[in-house]
Formats: C-alpha cells, structure tokens, sequence
C-alpha cells in the first residue's frame, strides 16, 4: 500500500510572458551591473553577507553556552550584475531565519544551506542534515569530547591521506580527518577560509564513512 497525500493546497503565481519576462530581467541586469560597477570602482573585489536573524532572545543564565548561542554563516558574492538581487536574496534570508528561530525550528545547518543557494553553489546530493546526524550517532558511540572525536576519526582514517583535509584556523594549517574538517566547516562558516569543495564530494565521503563508522 502507498502512502498518498490527499491533502490539496492553492497557491496563486503570476505568469508573465516572455517578452515581459526579458524585459523584466534586462532591467534586474541593469542595475545590478550599476551597483557593481560602483563597488569595483571602490577596489571591493567580493561582498561578504552575514546570514543572522534580525532578533533573538538574550542569554539565559541558566542555559547551556549552546543554547544560549545562534549559528551563523557567511555568503561571499561576485562582485557582478547579481550582487543587488543577491543581497536582497541575504536580507530575505535573515526574516526566514528570525522566522524559524522564533517557532523553535531554527536548524544549525539552515544559515548554511541558505549561504549555499544565495551564492550560487546549490545543495549537494546528500543533505548536510544526514551528515550531523550520522556525526552525532557517532560522538554518542565512541566520544566524549570533541578533542576526542577527532583523534578517534584519525585513527578510524588510519593515515589515508585521501581522507585527510588541509583546515586553516587563526593562520593556522592542520590536517583533519574529513568528516572532523566538514562538521568544522560546516559549524564556522564565516570565521575562517575553510570552504567544502563545489562537487559536494568532502560532504559525500563524509557521509559514507559515518554511515560505515556508527554502524
């Protein structure tokens, strides 16, 4: 028996023809070029957005550091005929934030994921959701501490160099065991130089092997 979703919904777009449609971007194209153009002839070269809700609550003395705390991620823009409707596109991305903080469903990957589709680079095939769960599964197998699980990845790795990854932290350059350096990522977005590679393949093999490691 299959599962059906017999509920319907309405929703209302405009279909715009396509002369309108061109029309319509040409004059997106315009101005964006014209914003862009201002910034290079400033020497700016990329735009830096912080992804961040507009409001949140202050410290609970009570609450843990974590609870207390909001993850943030940065989306870094070509200076090109984009930039306007792309950081209009960041300051959508901030109600949807505050939005979802505000109903309790603000997920520690969702600044990530709107950082991702804000520049241009678009999810990869495994979700980023399957990798902190399977990266939590594993901490609750085998750690206590965050020093901890990467010292046991590093082992589980046993010196492949192909599952090693180059982070750098505070100019600063280690080797990480991949999946250590994804969730690093991942979770500082923003505060390094540390970016996943376009093809989704860090997030990919990290994936693999947790779903190997928690079995």
């Amino acid at each position: 028996m299959s599962d059906e979703i017999k509920e319907t919904a309405e929703v209302s777009i405009m279909l715009l023809t396509r002369e309108n449609w061109e029309e319509k971007m040409a004059a997106v194209k315009e101005s964006g070029a014209q914003m862009a153009a201002g910034l290079l002839e400033q020497g700016q070269v990329e735009d830096r957005q912080i992804l961040a809700p507009r409001e949140m609550p202050g410290a609970d003395p009570k609450a843990t550091q974590e609870e207390n705390s909001v993850q943030l991620a940065a989306a870094v823009l070509d200076i090109d005929w984009k930039i306007e409707i792309k950081r209009e596109m960041v300051e959508m991305a901030r109600d949807i934030l505050t939005a979802a903080l505000l109903v309790g469903s603000l997920s520690p990957s969702l600044p990530t994921v709107l950082a991702a589709i804000i520049e241009g680079r678009g999810l990869v095939e495994y979700s980023i959701g399957e990798f902190f769960l399977l990266y939590g599964r594993f901490e609750q197998k085998h750690c206590t501490s965050d020093k901890e699980t990467g010292a046991r990845m590093e082992t589980l790795v046993k010196g492949d160099q192909k599952l090693m990854r180059r982070y750098v932290e505070r100019g600063k350059t280690t080797l990480q065991p991949l999946p250590y350096a994804v969730r690093n990522i991942l979770s500082h977005v923003g505060t390094n130089p540390n970016r996943l590679d376009k093809e989704g393949n860090d997030l990919r093999t990290s994936i693999e092997l947790l779903r190997g490691w928690v079995k």
